[in-house]
C-alpha cells in the first residue's frame, strides 16, 4: 500500500460486541452472502504520512485484522475503553515483540489502564510463566489534555458510555468516536467546521440506552459539518446495502478493510 498524502484511516473491524454474524442468529444480515455484512469487532488503524501506524483498540479479532492488513510493526495503541470487544485482542500485541524487540506504548485513561491490569494481570506481574508476554509501556491520558504521537497532537475527551466513560479522539481534522451515547454540546460547537473525516458509532436504527443510534449519529455528523463521515460499530440489524441507499452523499457505512484518507488539517 502506498503512503497516504494525509492520514489514512483503515477500519480494522466495524461490528458491535457480538460481531456479525452473531452466533446462532438466522436473521437476513447474519445469513447474508455480502462480505460487507461480515463484521469483526470494532477497531481502527491510522497510518501517518511517514508510514507509522497507530491502533485504536485491540478487538477480539485483532490478530486476524493485523494479518489481513499486513501490519508488521506498531509502536502505539490507544484505547477508547476496555469493554471486552475492544480489548480482548491485547495478548496478541506480544507477537510484535517477536520482530521489533521494542515495547508498545499503551495510551488510556487511568480507569481503563487499571482495568487492563486486572483483565491481563499476567502481563504486569512476575509469574512463573516463561512464555512471551505483551511488552508494553503504560501512558495515562487525561480528558482534555493533548498528547503527541509522531509529532501530531492527539486530543482526548471522555464521554459517557453507560456506567463507564469512553474516550473520543481528535487528531488534526480527523475524529474517532465509538461507543458513546451523546457528545456534549460544547464539544460539538468546538468541532464544528473543523472536521474533515469522522468515524463514529451508530449501533442500530432504534434508540439504545448507552450507544448512539444511526439516526442520532447522522444528526451529530450534520451538526459538526463533517466533510466525510463513516458509521462504525454496526449491529446485525443494519444491512450494508439497504442502509447505504438511504445515507447522505458524504456519509457511508463502514465495512472491514475500508480505507479513507483525511488531510492532516482543513
Amino acid at each position: 500500500m502506498s503512503r497516504p498524502q494525509g492520514i489514512r484511516a483503515t477500519i480494522l473491524g466495524c461490528g458491535s460486541s457480538p460481531g456479525c454474524p452473531v452466533i446462532g442468529c438466522t436473521c437476513a444480515v447474519c445469513t447474508s452472502n455480502d462480505p460487507k455484512n461480515q463484521r469483526s469487532r470494532s477497531s481502527l488503524m491510522l497510518t501517518f504520512p511517514e508510514g507509522q501506524h497507530v491502533i485504536f483498540d485491540t478487538a477480539t479479532e485483532f490478530r486476524l485484522q493485523m494479518i489481513r492488513e499486513g501490519v508488521r510493526n506498531i509502536e502505539h495503541v490507544i484505547y477508547t475503553h476496555t469493554h471486552s470487544d475492544h480489548c480482548h485482542g491485547f495478548d496478541d500485541l506480544r507477537a510484535f515483540f517477536f520482530h521489533s524487540k521494542n515495547p508498545i506504548t499503551i495510551h488510556a485513561t487511568k480507569e481503563h489502564l487499571d482495568d487492563l491490569k486486572t483483565r491481563f494481570s499476567y502481563a504486569f506481574q512476575n509469574t512463573a510463566y516463561h512464555g512471551t508476554k505483551p511488552k508494553v509501556i503504560l501512558h495515562e491520558i487525561e480528558s482534555g489534555v493533548p498528547f503527541k504521537i509522531f509529532g501530531f497532537d492527539v486530543e482526548p475527551t471522555s464521554v459517557s458510555h453507560g456506567d463507564m466513560t469512553t474516550s473520543v479522539f481528535k487528531i488534526g481534522s480527523f475524529i474517532y468516536a465509538t461507543d458513546f451515547k451523546t457528545i456534549p454540546d460544547e464539544l460539538v460547537e468546538n468541532w464544528r467546521g473543523k472536521v474533515h473525516t469522522m468515524v463514529a458509532s451508530g449501533l442500530r436504527m432504534e434508540s439504545h440506552p448507552t450507544h448512539s443510534s444511526l439516526p442520532e449519529t447522522l444528526a451529530l455528523l450534520d451538526k459538526i459539518e463533517v466533510k466525510q463521515g463513516v458509521i462504525t460499530h454496526l449491529g446485525h440489524e443494519l444491512d450494508y446495502q439497504t442502509v447505504s441507499r438511504t445515507l447522505p452523499a458524504n456519509i457511508r457505512l463502514a465495512f472491514d478493510g475500508l480505507s479513507v484518507v483525511c488531510p492532516v488539517m482543513l
